[in-house]
């Protein structure tokens, strides 16, 4: 298939006029042709929410005097339903990539990622998914131009390649300078967390106030198989994720139990 004729849907969690999803636009748009439907502002930590039993408002997003995406009022999986079932309708999306997250999705944040859950909810539909995020914290400058570069070739892999049935690709990129990333690992999802911090800000009538105040990361204990461990030694993270949560070990013990449950409780009937 010709390169051009690739069509790939993006979305993010940052929303429509994020910095990341506009890099990433500029190096998809010379490989495929790009439909870009994102959140209106931005959705971080939204997790798999869908909007139901509401309303949702979508906006046509020009730039330099021609369409260049839509703009929706709702989460990242809304914005992927709507583009796979309606949208894109009669032409799928060859691929979908959610991206370019400002802050990495590794450890357990894949968990509340919109980013992250953008992409599952693409591979639910059949269609191969790629998340992407880069390592900048709040203060810094984040890298785009690389990140979205090599979200490019990654990208041509995948439409060449396929992936397995259910499998997504969650990429985080550390953010430095090209020439200090220290290669590529393919990891695994590390146990990695943030804790957050409450502070109460105030009182209204009966209702105490707070706030999250910002996030502590704990990392993993682990080598550089783990996401964030590698993404912390300069490496690109490349985690498959399936997102069939099913423990598979655990199921022939719990048949067992689930045998002696039934004569517990139905024996006495």
């Amino acid at each position: 298939m010709n390169k051009k004729s690739y069509r790939i849907l993006l979305t993010n969690d940052d929303g429509i006029s994020a910095p990341g999803l506009a890099a990433l636009y500029r190096e998809i748009v010379s490989i495929a042709q790009v439909t870009i439907i994102a959140p209106e502002g931005e959705q971080s930590a939204v997790g798999h929410g869908v909007s139901i039993f509401r309303e949702l408002y979508l906006r046509k997003v020009y730039r330099e005097n021609k369409l260049w995406g839509y703009a929706l009022d709702g989460t990242p999986a809304d914005c992927v339903k709507l583009g796979i079932t309606k949208m894109m309708k009669e032409h799928p999306p060859h691929l979908v990539i959610s991206g370019i997250n400002r802050g990495q999705n590794t450890g357990n944040s894949i968990f509340y990622s919109g980013t992250v859950s953008a992409a599952v909810e693409a591979r639910m539909f059949g269609i191969p998914a790629i998340a992407v995020s880069i390592a900048a914290g709040r203060g810094d400058i984040p890298y785009f131009d690389f990140a979205a570069r090599f979200t490019r070739t990654l990208a041509l892999k995948v439409l060449e390649h396929g992936l397995p049935e259910d499998v997504l690709l969650n990429v985080n990129i550390p953010n430095s300078p090209e020439e200090q990333i220290d290669g590529i690992a393919v990891t695994r999802q590390g146990k990695s967390m943030y804790v957050d911090i409450y502070k109460e800000v105030g009182e209204e009538e009966d209702r105490i106030i707070l706030r999250n105040i910002g996030e502590e990361l704990i990392p993993s204990n682990g080598g550089n198989e783990l996401d964030d461990v590698a993404l912390f030694n300069n490496k690109i993270s490349i985690t498959p994720l399936h997102y069939n949560l099913t423990y598979e070990p655990f199921c022939s013990t719990l048949e067992q139990w689930a045998k002696n449950l039934q004569n517990e409780i139905f024996s006495t009937q």
